[in-house]
């Protein structure tokens, strides 16, 4: 928009490109009005003689036009021009001296004058004094931008005038045409106007009328966007119908909004009742900072701002110094003092609350904060050289995940203004340098590093995740990488979770149809706990945020009926609508899920059940992703150092995902149901089709689910420095050519990301099992290995149980290892092992098993057909003269079960291996 980092360097360079050879110094922003165009003044020497000049920059056409030059040096603190750039007002702060009436003596003061004039004159005219007088209390102007309308004759203007802790005036000035300029008795102000066709115009001082509209405030401050006041009275508390009449009635300080209407009578909004802390009163007259944008009337004692977006958003900033170790005493430099400040966040019906202990006296006594929107989720907080708040306060979901850091500029600041409609661009108010306040990736990510807080790096993670423009799945990666720098931490396991969740919640926004959006907020969104209060750290400096809930926050605002225009929507109607749907909703917990998958997960065997039917299966309605394996190899970015496969018939991530859906299903829609009077600032239509769309949310939920949980895979190996796209094996392979440390921090890195998963009942990637049980074997000791697969870590499945006993070897001790492993795996499980195993041990084990089987009269189906009598056969005991023991067995074997039901050379074998073992 602008091309230096100076406004003054600007303005003085389009001067320049008109015509204006002069030095133009002591620049000075006067005001800003609707469209964004800023209104300045300044100081140049045409002729050795200073004159002081307002002109206007237009931000769209990227112009700079003077509209008045005064014939001497003014102190011009404050303007505003009307939409059709034709009349000026502005006031003009002047020293003085006042007589005081007790002593008589005389004392310095400031006198505040207001003006008028009619800009871009043909003839050079003075400016006219509205109240024909000066005032010692603050006093602004500002012109109404109402739409403009067709006119012949008469053209009819409003401006306010407001005098501090006196009145609010408004004024209707009207512009005659004039048909014969010579025989015109008033033509003081004559200017051409090109309204379709050019017309000569002189401003009627006779028709300069005003009337009252407030009296008696003490702080107050206009809205251009919205085109209303917000000001702050006192205002007599409700009585009780029970207390006494002759108790005292009180006196509380209102915060009133008074709104112009275009073809409509002004109508008052809002009154919110304010806790403010009692101002000691003064008979002297109090110092004023002259707020010129945004504008605002009010003496230094009184520190409050409003921001507002049409969307429906209404903040009231107030920030104070208060509670000091020691009493402040100007001449102590080391006497500190609290700086605090409290956001009250309307459409959320919340008030948050910041304390800063410990800022010098000398330097809390000159902080003044930005208060800003940034981006439509974030309210900015900042303050230079010492912090930066970014306060989650955005319309989607309630206030939880407020970032704290260290400011994002390193220039030397006073106070950063924003400018309105012109992006993200401030200024500075002491030296008018262009400031972004963009907050960039780079710093928060240096926040993140750096900071200790658990509560701050989790909102960090979620603001990356959730409302960043793009979920920016390299941050992800660089934060990943940050927190493996550390994987021992307890920080650890919370910020994986922090991650599932939110990005979850994040891809599942994206994937919505517009009618399904309503059921948003029913899904998880983050994993801090939204009434436990906020600690940081910045610096030395400890920062304490906390959230307080309002009560009966409707009764502030004018509801639709009662307005003068019940079907017009702005944004008081958008606010009292997301006041009344502001009620707690029930977002669905992974903890639901959790508990469930406890229980069906201790009698989980794969081998006995069948593939899930789910709308992420194959052969499951709705959306499918087919091949599980091949969708996650669909980028080579995305590779894993396993294969993503799973020989058995129904895998544990089928199951977890089928319960998610289900539970979540369900949670949908009982309570979309019961929000049924919610959501009403969206159509309902769109919110009468909520429910309908329930199966589309929960398979997009599950869906991003196991994506998040796979990508997270992904990012978490590669910090640990496995890296699937430039290794040349993947599975066990790859865990063997390891070396023991690199083992060991693999496996210390993917413990916490399968806790995390786990706990938050999000579904493993397919083979993951597999891969981080072999990692868990060699990477611990044996004994220490057999805790976690007692302790169900590991899960035992075939290919990795294949790969453990041949590598573990055939001695006594390499025996007992195996045997111990089989004995914790299922019956069905087990048995295909031994089948594989040719050992004594396993012919031992079959064999009883066989035999047991007969004996207690299970069913059995032998292996395969085997002849009775080999080279073995009954000769194992050779003694004709007595009958033998196996002989015997078989016997009443043959008893219990029929000889296709018996495996023989099963039963020699065991047998010929018993004789063997005890023969040794």
């Amino acid at each position: 928009m602008l091309k230096q980092e100076n406004l003054a360097a600007n303005f003085c360079g389009l001067l320049a490109a008109k015509g204006h050879k002069h030095p133009a110094i002591e620049w000075r922003i006067l005001g800003q009005e609707q469209d964004g165009s800023i209104l300045a003044s300044w100081v140049s020497k045409p002729v050795n003689t200073p004159k002081s000049y307002i002109g206007i920059y237009n931000p769209l056409e990227k112009s700079f036009d003077i509209l008045h030059t005064f014939p001497s040096r003014e102190n011009v603190i404050q303007a505003s021009i009307n939409r059709s750039r034709t009349l000026l007002v502005f006031v003009i702060k002047d020293a003085g001296t006042q007589k005081d009436e007790e002593s008589l003596s005389e004392e310095f003061v400031h006198w505040y004058k207001p003006y008028i004039v009619m800009v871009n004159n043909d003839r050079e005219k003075p400016p006219h004094m509205l109240l024909q007088m000066e005032r010692t209390k603050q006093v602004m102007v500002q012109f109404l931008w109402r739409k403009q309308t067709t006119f012949e004759k008469n053209y009819q203007d409003k401006f306010l005038l407001l005098i501090h802790e006196e009145c609010i005036l408004l004024y209707t000035t009207t512009l005659k045409k004039i048909l014969d300029e010579t025989s015109d008795p008033h033509s003081i102000y004559t200017r051409k106007i090109d309204f379709k066709q050019k017309s000569s115009w002189y401003l009627d001082l006779d028709m300069l009328v005003n009337e009252s509209i407030v009296r008696n405030f003490t702080w107050a401050q206009w809205d251009p966007v919205v085109q209303a006041i917000y000001y702050i009275h006192l205002k007599p508390s409700t009585r009780n119908l029970l207390e006494k009449d002759e108790k005292d009635k009180g006196l509380i300080p209102t915060l009133s909004a008074y709104q112009f209407n275009d073809d409509l009578p002004t109508e008052t909004v809002l009154n919110i009742p304010l806790n403010l802390p009692k101002l000691p009163t003064s008979t002297t007259i109090p110092s004023y900072e002259d707020d010129a944008v945004p504008l605002r009337i009010h003496d230094s004692s009184l520190n409050l701002i409003i921001v507002t977006d049409e969307s429906g958003m209404l903040f009231v900033c107030h920030y104070y110094l208060y509670q000091p170790i020691k009493p402040p005493d100007e001449t102590d430099e080391c006497a500190t003092v609290h700086f605090a400040y409290s956001l009250t966040i309307l459409h959320h019906g919340c008030i948050i609350h910041c304390v800063i202990p410990g800022i010098p006296w000398e330097k809390a006594k000159l902080m003044k904060p930005t208060f800003t929107l940034h981006g439509d989720h974030h309210m900015l907080v900042f303050q230079a050289d010492l912090f930066m708040h970014l306060l989650d306060i955005g319309l989607t979901h309630e206030p939880v995940c407020h970032i704290v850091c260290a400011p994002f500029n390193k220039k030397s600041l006073t106070h950063l203004v924003p400018c309105l409609k012109w992006g993200s661009l401030a200024y500075d108010s002491a030296t008018l340098d262009l400031i972004s306040i963009n907050i960039p990736k780079s710093h928060l990510i240096e926040a993140f590093k750096h900071d200790s807080s658990i509560d701050n790096r989790l909102s960090i993670v979620h603001y990356f995740l959730c409302h960043s423009n793009d979920m920016d799945m390299d941050v992800l990666s660089e934060l990943l990488n940050i927190i493996m720098d550390r994987p021992l931490s307890l920080d650890t396991v919370p910020l994986f979770k922090e991650a599932l969740v939110a990005g979850a919640y994040s891809m599942t926004q994206k994937g919505l149809p517009p009618e399904a959006v309503p059921l948003l907020r029913l899904l998880p969104l983050t994993t801090c706990n939204t009434s436990k209060p906020i600690q940081a750290k910045i610096n030395n400096l400890s920062v304490g945020i906390s959230k307080e809930t309002l009560h009966n926050t409707t009764m502030m605002l004018l509801s639709p009926q009662q307005r003068l225009s019940p079907f017009r929507a702005d944004i008081w109607t958008k606010l009292y609508e997301r006041l009344n749907d502001n009620k707690p909703k029930e977002r669905f917990s992974s903890e639901q899920v959790t508990e469930k998958l406890i229980f069906s997960l201790a009698c989980y065997q794969p081998e006995a059940l069948s593939r899930c039917s789910t709308p992420l299966s194959p052969s499951g309605p709705g959306p499918s992703f087919g091949d599980f394996s091949a969708y996650a190899r669909r980028n080579h970015n995305d590779l894993l150092p396993f294969v993503e496969f799973e020989a058995c018939t129904a895998s544990k991530q089928e199951h977890v995902i089928s319960v998610n859906l289900r539970e979540l299903s369900v949670h949908l829609v009982k309570h979309s149901a019961k929000q049924n009077t919610g959501f009403r600032w969206l159509k309902d239509a769109s919110f009468s089709q909520a429910p309908t769309y329930v199966h589309a949310v929960a398979s997009q939920f599950a869906s991003a689910q196991l994506e998040l949980s796979r990508s997270l895979c992904v990012f978490v190996c590669r910090a640990g420095g496995v890296d699937a796209r430039i290794e040349n094996v993947r599975g066990f392979t790859l865990i063997d050519q390891m070396s023991n440390s690199q083992q060991n921090t693999l496996f210390l890195i993917l413990e916490r990301f399968a806790l995390s998963v786990e706990s938050m009942a999000f579904p493993l990637p397919q083979g993951f099992s597999s891969f981080f049980t072999y990692l868990g074997y060699r990477a611990m000791e044996f004994d220490m290995f057999m805790q976690y697969v007692q302790r169900h870590v590991f899960e035992l499945q075939v290919d990795v149980m294949k790969s453990i006993i041949n590598d573990i070897d055939d001695s006594h001790e390499g025996v007992q290892r195996k045997l111990g492993l089989l004995s914790v795996l299922p019956r069905s499980r087990a048995r295909r092992l031994l089948n594989n195993w040719s050992h004594p041990a396993s012919l031992m084990i079959r064999g009883r098993d066989h035999a047991l089987n007969i004996l207690s009269g299970n069913p059995v189906h032998p292996r395969g057909s085997r002849k009775v009598g080999g080279s073995i056969g009954l000769a194992a005991y050779p003694s004709a003269e007595k009958i033998s023991p196996l002989d015997t067995f078989l016997d009443l074997l043959t008893a219990k079960a029929s000889l296709n039901e018996l495996d023989f050379n099963l039963l020699i074998e065991t047998t010929m291996s018993s004789l063997e073992k005890f023969s040794t």
